[in-house]
């Protein structure tokens, strides 16, 4: 084994390579706040390499650390080995939590996240990375809520209708039991990222892809599960950026026959396409078309329409009006730099459909011309046919999960965020208060169904206090208090949870309604 991992680091350490910069930044929101505050002019379809935001030499602890023990835990990573002809980074992932829920129900919360991460670069021209997670989780009684009615179904022999079972939990994996009301899963994520040219980058892997500037993205963010994607990423000049992302998509929903143990998910595809145009330095205008794609149902397969592999936006919304085998959603992107502040927004619709109207408008701010501190103020309509095909198998979500706003349809947000941080303390609060939230759980499956939700509002509140140790890949210890009141017609309600904890952030998981 020892002469195994000496030849792998050899091989990777033998070719005349490059250093630190080229390396691909995970897309948890703090890597992204820093990102912007390094260089709002990268074109915000995430992940970015570290090339682009200097997010590595920003974040970094740059006090001199004199003992081996210091410089450890607080300056590099668990193992690192960064030469002029190449680099390896090994980290731990942990989340470790533990807390109580009061108010409606007493559940005693617990999440238990272990796992690693590898990443790697040859050339200045390939980058790699890979992750595996191994979990167990209680949730909030609201959050199981969620997460039980976004499960996979199973058909029923005797007729056409379906049974769910287990969950799936955003941004992770279908589940299996844990306990008495607990989850178990696992999954794992990677990419490898080759840089053709300077101009021009080709990645495939499962990575999260998130487009925009804000917390939320409307238009597709990483709300849903890890998915096979390949993407092209093109620059013309200094103005213009094209890029064309496909994926591989699948309804939870198990077809009726299988020639193994376990039947197979039903499958659909999911395409992104951008064109990005900044006119001037601080300015930076996008023309997004994310769209899902028919490859049939659980009875017939179908190959992928044609129009699928047009490389540029419109090709989904052309298919959906020539024969409705795709669902398409066009927006615009933009954010401008002005000053110690980013001015941001989106806007989105389906072309076919009244009422589907999604939008964001938002504003960072840096009062300190220090990445340390942040104030954030961002608001999040969608309308009520938001993502809504009129087949379900082609909604706007993958794994039963939206992939735009978290809720899906039916949302008006706002969303305040402050963060400080000195010394390695820090102190954050985030408020997330829907003057209108739809308690339909259940919307965008991809089964015909009545949309019976009701309307509610929605404040919630979670204020952090902790130590970071390491940013480069998120090592903090923390305690939290979380606040969630609910009215609508049939109840008022409210809980709090407090938690503790140890974790690496290096991901996002939306329980923030």
């Amino acid at each position: 084994m020892r002469v195994l991992v000496y030849s792998v680091i050899s091989l990777f350490l033998s070719y005349p390579v490059f250093g630190q910069e080229y390396r691909v930044l995970p897309i948890e929101s703090y890597f992204r706040d820093v990102s912007f505050f390094t260089d709002s002019s990268f074109v915000p379809v995430f992940p970015v390499t570290d090339n682009e935001v200097n997010y590595y030499n920003t974040a970094k602890e740059q006090k001199a650390r004199y003992s081996n023990v210091g410089y450890y835990i607080y300056q590099r990573e668990l193992i690192q080995l960064v030469k002029n002809n190449g680099a390896i980074w090994v980290s731990p992932i942990l989340d470790i939590q533990m807390g109580v829920e009061r108010g409606d129900t007493s559940i005693r919360q617990y999440l238990n996240v272990r796992g690693l991460r590898m990443e790697g670069s040859i050339k200045n021209k390939v980058f790699f990375s890979g992750s595996f997670y191994e979990n167990q989780a209680v949730l909030p009684y609201y959050a199981q809520q969620y997460v039980t009615n976004r499960g996979e179904f199973y058909p029923n022999s005797g007729d056409s209708s379906y049974t769910q079972s287990n969950a799936v939990i955003p941004g992770s994996a279908r589940t299996k039991p844990f306990k008495t009301n607990g989850f178990d899963y696992a999954y794992a994520t990677g990419m490898v990222q080759w840089q053709v040219l300077k101009s021009l980058s080709v990645s495939v892997g499962n990575n999260p892809i998130f487009i925009g500037s804000g917390y939320r993205s409307v238009l597709y963010s990483d709300n849903s599960l890890p998915t096979m994607n390949f993407r092209i990423n093109y620059s013309l000049g200094e103005k213009w950026n094209f890029q064309l992302i496909r994926m591989q998509g699948l309804n939870m929903l198990r077809i009726p026959y299988s020639t193994n143990g376990e039947a197979l998910y039903e499958r659909k595809a999911l395409s992104l396409a951008s064109i990005y145009f900044q006119p001037t330095k601080h300015l930076r205008i996008g023309l997004i078309e994310g769209g899902t794609w028919s490859r049939g149902d659980s009875i017939q397969k179908q190959a992928v329409e044609g129009g699928f592999y047009i490389p540029i936006p419109g090709a989904a919304t052309i298919q959906e009006g020539i024969n409705g085998k795709s669902y398409a959603y066009l927006g615009l992107d933009f954010n401008w730099r002005i000053w110690k502040m980013l001015l941001y927004g989106q806007y989105g619709r389906n072309p076919y459909s009244k009422s589907s109207d999604v939008g964001q408008i938002g504003i960072r701010y840096w009062p300190f011309q220090s990445h340390n501190y942040l104030v954030h103020l961002e608001y999040n309509h969608t309308s009520a046919n938001a993502y809504q095909a009129s087949n379900p198998r082609i909604h706007y979500s993958n794994f039963n999960l939206p992939v735009g706003h978290p809720i899906g349809a039916g949302v008006d947000e706002i969303v305040f965020r402050l963060r400080g941080e000195w010394n390695h303390l820090f102190v954050s609060s985030s408020t997330n208060y829907y003057i209108s939230q739809s308690a339909n759980y259940r919307q965008l499956l991809p089964l015909y169904a009545l949309n019976t939700g009701l309307n509610q509002q929605v404040f919630y509140e979670n204020v952090e206090l902790g130590y970071n140790f390491n940013h480069l890949y998120g090592l903090e210890i923390f305690g939290s208090a979380k606040l969630r009141m609910v009215k609508n017609p049939l109840q008022d309600g409210q809980s709090y949870w407090f938690n503790i904890g140890i974790r690496t952030a290096l991901n996002n998981h939306y329980f923030d309604f």
